[in-house]
């Protein structure tokens, strides 16, 4: 087993903030940046950053549940993660179960494959128990931090804080890395790529542009991770929000986006872009549609005038930028989509040998969500996690109407909005508090509340 310098700092503080689960829910979505870094290695595989503070957050909470403590919406958040557990509990059994009773019937990519590569007859195998462990560790994130965001006096505003710093953090290691490769910077490569359980791509390159990945595996995973940044702030932009890091993070994810020249990362932002034009036009609000002109315009002016004058200034430039948009919209084209499109047939592959029931959890390796989990639970588990987005979205419309019902009542009211909004509910839903969170296995937790 070793350790790394992530071990130094993250250890200490998840002990020094054990007794704060608010501090260690911060250092969660900062650490869990480093995707491709580990804290701890043990043989073959790596424990990332982000794991160490869940870890405490989970034997906090832990601790508080066996002592008796109660949390005000603790039994509404059971009820509302019931289907996501059953999901997690359905997966967790099939990925011992699936393999020996479909064993030799179906062809699987296999998670940690080793040269030659090749697709192989489904059989029983050890290799997944890691992955079943990330599932059971972000399952018991989620019910428990959706238990403890109950909690009365709890500063989001503090998590959301920390999401964007998270933001800018991966940003800055972006253009370190870009300051690397094209003007030879010192990098710690060695303290960022420390995980033996990941391939890491660190020298892609279209034409003469190198390829960013950051602290992440690969380019495609930074450009995932800066478009929802560029999301979530932009919608509050959009939202009338004047809050100068959200605007300067909107930038800064840009122009990181852009940096890893990922194709997921400018389809993300292509289709969000589409989407909040549509239902601006559909919705009909004024605001908002007035909103969007006044904001895309003037970036889509800006981005012209930068063309010019790159034209102008350095036209090498413009031929490497031609490259990129070349090598994005023949994707399709290359042979690495190709291959992947080829594991996403395999995949669904599977799933119709399996008779839908899959082939266990963590046993096949994909390229996209869907047929990995079509293939890894099956027909049974991707239907659970519909009924769980379904409860979810039925939530989140009510909790909206409520929203829009409070504002519209406390601007009638000769006293301070905020006061009456927040006596308000104290009497009519503190006995109803939901508090959603959402974690990936990748480490990337979006906390999202409403009260």
């Amino acid at each position: 087993m070793g350790v790394t310098a992530f071990s130094f700092i993250l250890l200490p503080l998840s002990l020094l903030w054990f007794q704060q689960p608010m501090r260690l829910l911060q250092m969660l979505l900062i650490s869990s940046i480093f995707e491709a870094a580990a804290a701890v290695t043990i043989g073959s595989l790596g424990v990332q950053p982000g794991l160490v503070p869940a870890l405490a957050f989970i034997a906090f909470m832990s601790l508080q549940l066996l002592l008796g403590r109660k949390y005000p919406g603790q039994a509404q958040a059971w009820r509302m993660s019931r289907p996501f557990v059953l999901v997690a509990a359905w997966a967790i059994a099939g990925s011992y179960v699936m393999p020996r009773i479909f064993e030799g019937r179906a062809y699987v990519w296999p998670q940690k494959a080793t040269p030659p590569y090749a697709i192989t007859l489904l059989e029983p195998t050890a290799t997944n128990l890691n992955q079943d462990f990330y599932l059971l560790l972000n399952t018991a994130l989620f019910v428990l931090a959706a238990m403890f965001l109950t909690k009365s006096k709890i500063s989001l505003k503090s998590l959301m804080q920390a999401y964007f710093l998270s933001g800018f953090a991966a940003a800055a290691v972006a253009l370190w890395q870009l300051g690397s490769r094209v003007a030879g910077l010192p990098y710690p490569e060695s303290l960022f790529y420390s995980n033996p359980g990941w391939a890491i791509l660190t020298e892609q390159q279209i034409g003469a542009v190198p390829r960013i990945n950051g602290t992440f595996s690969e380019p495609a995973a930074l450009g995932g991770y800066m478009a929802a940044a560029v999301c979530s702030t932009g919608w509050l932009i959009l939202q009338g929000n004047r809050d100068v890091m959200i605007r300067l993070l909107f930038v800064v994810g840009l122009l990181t986006v852009m940096l890893s020249t990922s194709t997921t990362g400018f389809g993300v932002l292509a289709i969000s872009a589409a989407g909040v034009v549509f239902y601006a036009l559909v919705s009909g609000s004024k605001r908002l549609i007035a909103q969007v002109v006044r904001i895309g315009v003037p970036v889509l002016l800006l981005a012209g005038f930068m063309f010019v004058v790159a034209s102008a200034l350095a036209p090498a430039l413009i031929t490497s930028v031609q490259d990129v948009f070349e090598t994005v919209v023949n994707k399709q084209e290359s042979s690495s989509y190709q291959d992947r499109t080829s594991a996403d047939i395999d995949s669904l592959d599977a799933m119709v040998d399996t008779y839908g029931f899959g082939v266990g959890w963590g046993i096949n390796r994909s390229s996209s969500l869907v047929p990995g989990l079509l293939a890894g639970i099956g027909v049974p588990g991707v239907l659970g996690l519909v009924w769980f987005g379904t409860i979810l979205a039925r939530q989140v419309r009510k909790l909206r109407l409520l929203a829009r019902i409070i504002h519209r009542t406390a601007r009638n009211r000769p006293r301070p909005p905020n006061t009456w909004a927040r006596n308000f509910i104290a009497k009519n839903f503190i006995k109803q508090p939901i508090r959603i969170v959402v974690s990936d296995i990748n480490g990337l937790a979006l906390i999202a509340h409403f009260s």
